[in-house]
C-alpha cells in the first residue's frame, strides 16, 4: 500500500513539475525581435539609453532588440500602443514616472491604466529636479531668487519642461509658500526651455538635473536647490533642507510590458536588465547624463510606482490642479 501511495505521489509531483516547466517554456516561446517602445523623440536621454539597452540585451537574451519611438502627448501614444500589443514578450515599454504616474492623474481619459494594463519588469534609474537660474539674477540661493522676483515686478515666470508635470506643480507650490504671483511657463520639452534659459529669455526653471547638468558645469546656469540629495550635485541644498519637504519629489525610469506577459518571461527580461545595469560603462554613462542606476525586481518597480503616485497626488492637490 505504501509503495502504491508513494508511486501515486511521485506521479502527482512529476505532473506538477511538468506543468510548471511547460508554463515556463511557454513564456519563452517567442524568439523573434523584441521592440522597446519609448514615447519620446530620437536623440533625448531616454531614447539614448533605450538604444544602449537594445545594444546590450541581444547577447543576453539571444534575440534582436530594436527601439520604436512613438512620440507625443506626454507618452500617451506609446502607452496606448503597448497596452494593445501582444503579451508574449515581443514588446517592452521604457518610460518615466511622468507617463506612468502623472499623465493618468492629470487627464480625465488618458486611454491607459498602468495598474491594470502593464506589468512591471524592472526599475532602471532615478533622477531629480533642480531649481536653476540664469546668472543675471545674481541669485545663489532659493531665497535670493525670490528676492530677485520681489524687486523685478515685470518678471513673474519660471519655466518647466512640460505642462501638467511635477516641475509645474513644484513651481505652483513654491509660489504659494513664498506668497508670490509667479506662474509656471510650460515648454514642449527640455530643449526649447534650455535655449530660453541660457539666452536669458526665462529667468529660472524647475527641470530635471539630467537636462541642465552640462550647462551648470560650464557655468551658463546656476542651481540654487535640488529636490533630493544627489551625488551629481553634491553641494546643492535640497528643498527638504530648506524647509520644503513636500516638494522633495524626483522621477524614475522603468521597464514595463503588456499586462498578460508570463512571469517566466518577465523574470527572464528582468535578469538580463540587471546584468546590463551592472555593466560599468552603462552605469557610468547614466551618471554622466544625470541618471542614477536603480536595478531591482519587478516588485521594486511596483513599489516605486505606488510611492510616486502618492507623492504626485499630494502635489496636484496642493496646487488644486484639475484633470483636463
Amino acid at each position: 500500500m505504501f509503495i502504491k501511495h508513494l508511486a501515486s505521489a511521485l506521479r502527482h509531483a512529476l505532473a506538477i513539475s511538468a506543468f510548471l516547466l511547460a508554463g515556463a517554456a511557454a513564456g519563452q516561446d517567442y524568439k523573434g525581435p523584441i521592440t522597446i517602445v519609448v514615447g519620446v523623440p530620437a536623440g533625448g536621454s531616454m531614447d539614448m539609453f533605450a538604444r544602449t539597452f537594445a545594444e546590450k540585451l541581444p547577447k543576453l537574451l539571444g534575440q534582436p532588440v530594436v527601439v520604436d519611438n512613438r512620440t507625443g502627448a506626454g507618452g500617451q501614444i506609446a502607452a496606448r500602443y503597448v497596452k494593445g500589443a501582444p503579451a508574449d514578450g515581443s514588446v517592452l515599454f521604457f518610460t518615466s514616472g511622468h507617463t506612468a504616474v502623472t499623465v493618468p492623474l492629470i487627464l480625465k481619459a488618458p486611454g491607459f491604466d498602468p495598474a491594470t494594463d502593464f506589468k512591471p519588469i524592472s526599475p532602471l534609474a532615478t533622477y531629480d529636479f533642480a531649481v536653476v537660474v540664469h546668472p543675471k539674477t545674481q541669485a545663489t540661493t532659493l531665497k535670493e531668487l525670490f528676492e530677485y522676483y520681489a524687486r523685478v515686478p515685470n518678471d513673474r515666470s519660471m519655466g518647466v519642461p512640460a505642462p501638467g508635470s511635477v516641475p509645474e506643480f513644484i513651481v505652483g507650490s513654491m509660489a504659494q509658500l513664498f506668497k508670490t504671483d509667479i506662474q509656471p511657463v510650460a515648454y514642449r520639452g527640455a530643449a526649447p526651455l534650455n535655449l530660453d534659459l541660457i539666452g536669458g529669455q526665462v529667468t529660472a526653471a524647475v527641470t530635471s538635473i539630467a537636462d541642465i547638468l552640462q550647462y551648470v558645469k560650464s557655468g551658463q546656469l546656476r542651481v540654487v536647490a535640488v529636490t533630493n540629495a544627489t551625488p551629481l550635485l553634491p553641494d546643492a541644498p535640497t528643498l527638504s533642507s530648506l524647509g520644503f519637504q513636500q516638494l522633495a519629489v524626483g522621477d524614475f525610469w522603468g521597464l514595463w510590458a503588456p499586462a498578460g506577459i508570463s512571469n517566466a518571461n518577465a523574470m527572464r527580461v528582468n535578469a538580463a536588465m540587471q546584468q546590463v545595469l551592472a555593466m560599468p560603462d552603462v552605469a557610468d554613462k547614466m551618471r554622466q547624463y544625470g541618471q542614477l542606476p536603480a536595478p531591482g525586481t519587478p516588485d521594486d518597480l511596483l513599489k516605486r510606482y505606488k510611492s510616486y503616485d502618492v507623492a504626485v497626488k499630494s502635489l496636484i492637490k496642493a496646487v488644486d490642479y484639475k484633470p483636463q
